[in-house]
């Protein structure tokens, strides 16, 4: 799957766990947070290789 379909498939993820647990800091919340914290970190650092090879 590209990094961009997994970074949208784990903000509407994220969404339905804000949606039922409305906490932070619930456990759910927290490990997909940080999922798409590194995925995200993850396509900044492509994006940037990407544009000093132009």
């Amino acid at each position: 799957m590209p990094i961009e379909e997994k970074i949208s498939e784990l903000r509407k993820q994220l969404a339905e766990a804000m949606g039922t647990n409305w906490k932070l800091t619930d456990d759910e919340v927290v490990q997909i947070s940080q999922q798409l914290d590194t995925y995200i970190v993850e396509m900044q650092f492509l994006r940037d290789e990407k544009g000093k090879k132009k």
